[in-house]
């Protein structure tokens, strides 16, 4: 077996702050009875055919000196049990009942430092058992200024000679455990024991001899998952808080999506929503409106034909006057006529008139047959007597009713007509008694033509005046159908004036009417206003600002677009941070999740370096 020392192609640089192995060596154990084996820049090569010894070299030394174990599961590299460190000791053909050995390995430090660790093994053939004691030391092994393992003779130090050797370099060990916490704590001060014994497995996994030639995938990737380090307490947490990190802010980004698909959703519908009720208040009062304008023009309406009616009924009223002004004249002055004595003497001597005609006509009925009765028989005298008496009776009659168609013609005025009358029908009265059987007069002068020409002229005045009186009445009558008929336009006119005041009193109840309900629907509309402005949360409306504009259309569309503008700007910025956010974190959560990838893609993880 030869030990050759390697060119690289380039020039490797010693890593700082490390620990690198320089030397080993194995003394009397196994076929070494003193091998010396020195590292290149911290690689060691052997090479030589089959039963050589190479892999016996790494069940010696490494990774024996850094676990402290004499399992022969853990010492074996092809992890059998049949090869124990006593078999390496006593057996193969080894003479003697005990033997002593050595196995040591050297590091150096970047700051000029060593370190050398090695184990001390004895076995007998008596027992199974091996015993080892384990020593550090900061000396070199076989220099000048080091410490030396065997004796003069070459035979091993015993357990004592060796305590002697190290001094105050270095220190035999109790222990197992205590050697192997002083290695750890100098080689990799960076591990803790789990991680330690992490180490050891991926070494021992590692040695495996002709791993090269049976290579798989799977079990490489096995074999390397099982050495790796079993992740301690803290990065453990760590990693799981950075998971549980990643699943809060992946739940978050769900969530704030979740939140801006709702706000959005919720946008439009809150915008629909606002548009419908405003569309609707704005349609209840601008119907409220156009049913006061209506209103308003059927008052005004209302009121030109009140004016109207009020004018006509004036004028009604001024024609009502004059008309019963004049109804009063024509009242009084019918009044005055019926009461003027004229007015009662043409009345009276109409009825005069036909008494003294009629006891004219008794009278001369009655001559007549008194001289009818004087011609025929004397006989009758007493009839004569009664015919005279009845003829005295009637002339006193007719007396009477002169007397009475006199004063009558006093009261009426008419005197001269009366006077003219009388004195024709006492001609013609006097004619009639008069005349004889025999047409003679009796006592009396025969009637000549101016008797005959006042009658005429009484009979005249008489008719004229009967005609002035009729005339009169027509007048009155007509009067009295103009009054009535005045009467009739009065009515009429204060039953316009009634019902004009009627629809007047309904257009006002009709006016006040709508503008109650303008006043309820604006209340109304104020109230509803007042609650979705309430009620919104995404828009920040004052629900007392928008109340005060329910009847300024205007004013609140652009209160409302106000208030949507700002929350479209604000919610535009909080989804832009919600991006940034989402970006950042996803950028994160690719940064480790190429990290774990690249966690498991690596099966043995570099320890620090050692200070």
């Amino acid at each position: 077996m030869t030990v050759t020392e390697l060119t690289p192609a380039r020039t490797a640089q010693v890593v700082e702050d490390r620990w690198v192995p320089v030397r080993a060596g194995i003394l009397n154990v196994w076929r070494y009875y003193d091998e010396v084996f020195e590292f290149h820049r911290g690689r060691l090569l052997l090479r030589g055919p089959n039963g050589s010894g190479k892999s016996k070299v790494l069940e010696l030394l490494l990774p024996y000196l850094l676990d402290a174990s004499l399992k022969p599961s853990r010492l074996s590299t092809f992890g059998g049990t049949e090869r124990t460190m006593h078999w390496n000791l006593m057996g193969d053909g080894t003479a003697g009942a005990t033997r002593v050995g050595y196995v040591w390995i050297e590091f150096r430090h970047s700051g000029g430092r060593w370190f050398t660790c090695g184990a001390r093994l004895q076995a007998t053939v008596h027992t199974k058992n091996v015993t080892a004691a384990y020593f550090t030391t900061e000396s070199r092994v076989d220099t000048p200024d080091g410490i030396r393992l065997s004796g003069e003779s070459g035979q091993p130090l015993t357990k004592a000679q060796l305590a002697e050797e190290l001094g105050t370099s270095g220190t035999v060990h109790e222990s197992a455990d205590a050697y192997r916490t002083v290695v750890r704590r100098t080689l990799y001060r960076g591990l803790n024991e789990q991680r330690y014994d992490s180490l050891l497995t991926a070494l021992r996994q590692l040695r495996t001899p002709k791993l090269s030639e049976r290579l798989d995938p799977g079990l490489l990737s096995e074999l390397l998952s099982s050495a790796l380090p079993p992740l301690g307490e803290g990065e453990i947490h760590e990693i799981a808080e950075g998971f549980e990190r990643l699943d809060r802010q992946r739940e978050e980004l769900r969530l704030l999506d979740r939140d801006v698909a709702e706000a959005d959703r919720l946008a439009a519908r809150q915008r629909g929503y606002a548009q419908r009720v405003l569309r609707a208040a704005a349609a209840a009062v601008t119907s409220a409106g156009h049913t006061l304008d209506s209103l308003a023009a059927e008052v005004r309406t209302k009121r030109e034909a009140l004016k109207d009616a009020e004018g006509e009924l004036d004028a009604a009223t001024v024609r009502l006057a004059e008309e019963e002004s004049q109804e009063l004249a024509l009242a009084a002055q019918i009044e005055g006529l019926k009461e003027s004595e004229a007015y009662q003497a043409g009345g009276e001597l109409h009825r005069l008139r036909t008494e003294a005609q009629a006891a004219h006509e008794a009278a001369a009925r009655l001559r007549d047959q008194a001289g009818a009765a004087a011609r025929a028989s004397s006989a009758k005298e007493e009839l004569a007597a009664l015919a005279q008496d009845g003829a005295r009776t009637a002339a006193a009659l007719a007396d009477r009713a002169r007397g009475e168609a006199r004063r009558a013609a006093e009261r009426a005025g008419l005197l001269g007509v009366h006077e003219e009358s009388a004195r024709a029908a006492a001609h013609d009265a006097r004619a009639e008694l008069m005349d004889g059987p025999d047409g003679e007069a009796a006592g009396a002068p025969p009637g000549g033509p101016d008797g005959e020409e006042d009658v005429r002229r009484a009979r005249e005045l008489l008719r004229a005046a009967v005609s002035s009186r009729a005339a009169q009445i027509r007048e009155v009558r007509a009067g009295a159908a103009e009054h009535h008929e005045a009467i009739n336009r009065r009515a009429t006119a204060e039953r316009d004036r009634d019902g004009a005041r009627d629809d007047l009193a309904a257009a006002r109840a009709a006016h006040d009417e709508a503008e109650r309900l303008r006043d309820e629907r604006a209340r109304d509309l104020a109230t509803a206003l007042a609650e979705w402005a309430g009620g919104c949360t995404q828009l920040q409306l004052d629900p007392g600002e928008a109340a005060d504009l329910a009847d300024r259309f205007e004013q609140a569309d652009e209160l409302v677009g106000a208030a949507r503008t700002a929350a479209a700007v604000r919610y535009a910025a909080r989804e832009q941070h919600l991006t940034g956010l989402r970006d950042r974190l996803v950028a994160e959560r690719a940064g480790l999740t190429k990290e774990r990838e690249r966690l498991n893609d690596r099966t043995v993880l570099e320890p620090p370096a050692p200070p």
